[in-house]
């Protein structure tokens, strides 16, 4: 059933524009203004109390599964909750306004739609890298959490990756518990979505990359990687074309997601993966 949920769903997510009530960040937020106003993200929140804020949630959606597991609902459920957690619309949207504008040669809007998804990450990292970036963090994570753990745990990443977002200036002591969790979470994924890339890649540039970085427990799953795609796909410079860069490394990240499902699907026919 994880195999046929991850199809459909990133079948049904590449040919149609989702509404915002098929989007995590929507549901998200609605349940972070129904917490925050209870005070449970001030100064003085103990950990457990952020603990249970997330776990709340997966917990329903978990144990909403398992009421109708082994039978078509319990397909139908997953994949709607999955269709939910995959994707950010609004990124796909801008890159598309970017292509166009840098079709037209109009190189301020290219400069405005890169601001908009790159942000304060521009000057130290290219437009593509931080594509690659967001491809993992909407696309790849979600779809490994979801074939580990189900759809609670796809709705358990996304609500932390919201929560990271959207936490982040309320106050120094929740920003970084969310953000000491959330780098606990992708430890495993992001090595995991690196390796991709260099079976995807070029092998022997990006080898020793990520061999390096994979027993640190410090460095930063974004700067991982970030450094991997830049040594797995080989760029040629254009000062006259700047889609060149966002788009090959698009094609590695989307290479990187076809790789996974294969995969997947091996390990499903394995019997590893129900």
């Amino acid at each position: 059933m994880t195999l046929i949920s991850l199809l459909l769903v990133l079948l049904v997510e590449r040919v149609t524009t989702k509404s915002q009530y098929w989007q995590g960040g929507f549901y998200a937020d609605k349940y972070i203004q129904l917490v925050e106003p209870r005070g449970w993200f001030d100064s003085s929140s103990k950990t457990w109390v952020l603990a249970l804020v997330i776990l709340v949630p997966v917990f329903i959606v978990y144990f909403v599964v398992q009421e109708f597991a082994g039978g078509l609902l319990e397909l139908i459920i997953s994949t709607a909750i999955l269709m939910i957690c995959v994707g950010c619309p609004n990124i796909r949207a801008t890159y598309k306004c970017f292509l166009q504008a840098a079709n037209r040669g109009d190189l301020q809007a290219c400069s405005m739609y890169e601001d908009q998804i790159s942000g304060g990450d521009k000057t130290t990292n290219s437009f593509g890298l931080n594509l690659v970036w967001q491809n993992y963090r909407h696309y790849t994570a979600v779809i490994l959490w979801f074939a580990a753990c189900g759809a609670a745990g796809a709705v358990f990443y996304v609500l932390v990756r919201e929560m990271d977002t959207r936490l982040a200036s309320n106050n120094e002591q929740i920003s970084s518990q969310i953000k000491r969790l959330l780098s606990i979470i992708d430890w495993i994924p992001v090595r995991l979505t690196a390796l991709g890339f260099l079976l995807v890649g070029h092998f022997s540039r990006a080898f020793p990359t990520w061999l390096g970085y994979l027993p640190d427990p410090s460095i930063e799953a974004k700067t991982l990687l970030m450094q991997v795609s830049k040594r797995a796909e080989e760029i040629e410079p254009d000062d006259n074309d700047c889609t060149e860069e966002p788009c090959t490394l698009v094609r590695l990240a989307k290479r990187n997601v076809m790789f996974l499902l294969v995969i997947i699907a091996l390990l499903t026919l394995s019997g590893w993966i129900n």
